[in-house]
């Protein structure tokens, strides 16, 4: 392909780079262009490229013919929101680093005129504040040379000439207006004996004195990011579970933004649109048939708004909109981004919602005495083993119901589930891989013999009668069986009520038995989250683990005979 004059690669993505004829240098006020073409594609980029350069030349020629009529030069609009977002956050922490320390207010008259000034921004009714933010804006401009019309500076005598701010330049000073505020806030915070880095306005979010100065990448697209987060090795230790969280949201992101946008130009209200399609999709639409020629999420929104549906519940609302809080933490950290939109953008719990809860000791009797028929006696060993495996090791569901007989093991002298992560397993965190020692109670039962068996018949799954050919598959499957005999068989409907019961239970009968934190947190597979000195030596010994897991007990549990 022939070679594109001005094609150059910034970053992970192109940019057409052009520069201003000589005779328009001082009419535009700049000696180059630079636009961004949003794609890390080169033959796209090229054919980008080619049309970007012909706008250009006949927005010039535009220029050129404006100047013989005398009129005023057209600007090109090559001033981005990104642009003036950038410009305003980059002074905003300048100012930040090298604010003066807050006067002493013995009777209060600095913090009222401080209050007050934050009302004058406010109602853009101080003529001094308003000109203050176009003095702002001027130096701004002039500093960056962005082709934005400004008002002819007054001069003595001489009547103003008439002049009608564009749709840029008030743009500019509202994030200015922001910023003023922002920093008057911070200053009443200081004056309360706070340490004034925290941020009242999103735009400022992350920008303080101990901050190093905002990055962003100019040309880096949606899609592109996204293709960067999803790749990005130093995220590998996740797991899976932790990725399809994302999958979601950035479908959403991608219909509601498109994945040629801008990666800065996001701002708070696009997110907004992003959760409130969220919001709008029906509960488990995947297994709703209403919903599967839908081709779009705002398809399936479409149709719900037509249906009765249950929408998608709060939490999960939250739980997405974490998500996508989150990725442009992750564009933040990796210099992509200087604020993040979405941030404390969740919606607040609803007093309806119900919290998870662990089965009381009768519901959990109930459980244990179907176990037989629910299994037919035993035939199909998982349902049998499942249920009472979660209620002696807090172990999650999808832990369980892919365990394999070398997942079974001594280790200091002590039988345990040994949990890691493998080509076909995965777990939820970091903290997830652990050994947990075998009850007594399991051992009592026969979980060993179990194991014997399976490897003398040259198994490997531990529960071959599990429907599912993977973990996920496992899981979902044991899930809604279980879910449905629960429900449906035992009565067991209560709010808050399920398979993840039995984790929520051994965490209290841990609590009951007077268990360390630190053997609470490896038994469980819960993450560390003290102080430093946590994060040294290898963590609490198999044997000592299991001294405290045979603690672990639940009055007036009735178990089966061997």
């Amino acid at each position: 392909m022939e070679k594109v004059t001005g094609l150059i690669r910034r970053g992970s993505t192109y940019s057409l780079r052009r520069r201003v004829p000589a005779d328009l240098v001082e009419s535009l006020g700049r000696r180059e262009v630079w636009v961004s073409l949003g794609t890390a594609n080169y033959k796209v980029a090229a054919k980008a490229a080619r049309f970007a350069s012909v706008r250009l030349d006949l927005e010039w020629e535009r220029v050129r013919e404006a100047l013989k009529e005398g009129k005023p030069v057209p600007v090109n609009g090559t001033v981005t929101e990104p642009d003036i977002r950038r410009a305003v956050v980059g002074k905003f922490w300048t100012e930040v680093q090298t604010a003066q320390p807050v006067a002493l207010d013995r009777d209060g008259a600095l913090r009222d005129g401080i209050a007050a000034e934050i009302g004058d921004y406010g109602s853009r009714e101080d003529p001094s504040a308003e000109a203050s933010l176009l003095s702002q804006a001027r130096t701004i401009i002039e500093e960056r040379k962005l082709p934005i019309p400004l008002p002819a500076k007054t001069e003595i005598g001489k009547q103003a000439m008439p002049f009608s701010a564009s749709p840029v330049l008030l743009r500019l000073l509202e994030l200015l207006r922001r910023a003023d505020i922002e920093h008057l806030k911070r200053a009443l915070d200081r004056m309360d004996g706070q340490h004034g880095d925290m941020a009242h306005d999103p735009l400022f979010s992350g920008v303080n004195s101990v901050s190093p100065r905002p990055a962003t990448s100019e040309g880096i697209t949606l899609g592109d990011a996204i293709t960067h987060m999803e790749t990005d090795p130093t995220r590998a230790h996740l797991g899976d579970t932790a990725d399809a969280k994302y999958v979601m949201t950035f479908r959403a992101m991608k219909e509601v933004l498109g994945p040629d946008r801008a990666l800065a130009s996001i701002t708070r209200a696009d997110c907004a649109s992003v959760q409130e399609l969220l919001a709008s999709i029906p509960a488990n639409v995947s297994k709703l048939k209403a919903y599967a020629k839908c081709k779009t999420l705002r398809d399936i929104a479409a149709l719900a708004a037509t249906r009765s549906d249950r929408k998608m519940a709060v939490g999960t609302v939250r739980v997405y909109t974490h998500t996508l809080s989150s990725f442009f933490n992750w564009a933040i950290n990796k210099g992509l981004l200087a604020v993040n939109p979405a941030v404390r953008m969740a919606p607040a719990k609803g007093a309806a919602e119900v919290s998870r809860r662990p089965f009381t000791v009768k519901e959990m009797n109930t459980v244990v005495a179907g176990l037989g028929e629910w299994s037919d006696s035993g035939a199909l060993s998982g349902r049998w083993w499942v249920p009472l495996i979660a209620i002696f090791s807090g172990m999650r569901l999808g832990e369980i119901v892919s365990l394999t007989v070398d997942d079974v093991g001594v280790r200091d002298g002590v039988e345990c589930f040994i949990l890691r992560k493998t080509g076909d397993k995965s777990l939820k965190t970091q903290g997830s891989e652990r050994f947990v020692p075998i009850h007594p109670e399991l051992v009592r039962l026969g979980i060993l013999q179990r194991v014997a068996m399976v490897r003398e018949r040259s198994g490997s799954r531990l529960f071959p009668d599990l429907p599912g050919d993977n973990q996920a598959e496992l899981s979902d499957l044991f899930q809604k069986r279980f879910a449905y005999w629960q429900k449906k068989v035992l009565g067991i409907d209560q709010p808050g009520v399920s398979f993840h019961s039995f984790r929520h239970g051994f965490r209290d009968a841990l609590r009951e038995a007077g268990v360390p934190i630190d053997a609470t947190r490896a038994l469980g597979g819960w993450a560390r989250s003290g102080g430093v000195e946590e994060r040294y030596g290898q963590g609490t010994r198999p044997a000592t683990l299991a001294r405290w897991m045979a603690e672990v007990k639940y009055d007036g549990l009735v178990l089966p005979e061997q």
